[in-house]
Order: C-alpha cells, then structure tokens, then sequence
C-alpha cells in the first residue's frame, strides 16, 4: 500500500457517529522526521481521557458526538502531538509530521477526510468540504457541529 504522505497541519474529518453505545474508531499515522517508528493518532468513543500510550499512541477521547448530525471534527496535528509529550522539548514538530495512512473503523458514516494548513470554520469551507443544503448559512448549526481537537 502506498503511503499517503498528505503534509498538513490541520485534518478535517466529516463524519456521523453511530447510535448511543455503538463503538467505533479512527486511526491516524503519522511519519516523522528524525524519527524511526510511525506514531499513531487514535480517536474513539472508547477512549474516557487523552493518553499518549507505549511512545507511539495518542489515544483521543469522541464520547460527545451526536448520533443523529454530521460533524466536522478539525484535528491541529502539531497541538495534538505537543499536548502528548511523546517527544522531547528541543524536538521541533512544525512541520515535521506527514499523514502516512487513515484507517476508519466501523459503525459510522464518513463523507470525507482532507488536510489543510489553513484554518476553516463552517463559513468558509472551501467547496470540496462543504455540506449541500437548501437553506441560510446562518442556520448551519442548527443541523451540522463542528469540533476543534485538542
């Protein structure tokens, strides 16, 4: 398989959780500069608190999602990595990390998985990104949520 060495900082995920108690899972890697193995960024409604386990997983807690709406998580790669102190302090994550797989694991629905070293917010996705509907822009919360991460 090859690898998808996407580079951005920020990675949006457009999903809808299942049902209450239904369990599902998504796995990120990571490469790394100057570094030999792959770390693993794994989000959850599995996980109760954020972890960093055996030097190399970041475990990610998604118990607040809502069933019954898309959601647009928004994942700062370089914070997430930071706020795990996998690394020593004179390690410079800036641009250092690269998106090798993505691996979504059951029970929910994913629209689509893109990185950005831009910052969006719900008003200003660019097309690809953006939820079809009939109705004001102003409305958008009133049907979809957006969740920053960390």
């Amino acid at each position: 398989m090859k690898s998808l060495n996407l580079t951005g900082r920020y990675i949006y995920i457009e999903m809808k959780s299942p049902s209450i108690g239904t369990p599902f899972s998504i796995h990120l890697d990571f490469g790394l500069a100057e570094r030999a193995h792959n770390v693993r960024i794994s989000l959850s409604n599995l996980y109760k608190s954020f972890t960093a386990q055996n030097g190399f997983v970041i475990q990610i807690p998604l118990d607040y999602l809502h069933s019954d709406r898309w959601t647009v998580l928004c994942l700062d790669v370089q914070e997430i990595l930071k706020k795990s102190s996998l690394f020593p302090s004179q390690y410079k994550i800036e641009g250092s990390h690269s998106l090798k797989s993505a691996m979504l694991c059951a029970n929910m629905h994913v629209r689509g998985v893109y990185t950005s070293d831009n910052v969006y917010e719900y008003f200003n996705l660019p097309s690809d990104m953006r939820f079809k509907f009939s109705f004001d822009i102003n409305r958008w919360e009133e049907f979809f949520d957006w969740f920053n991460l960390p």
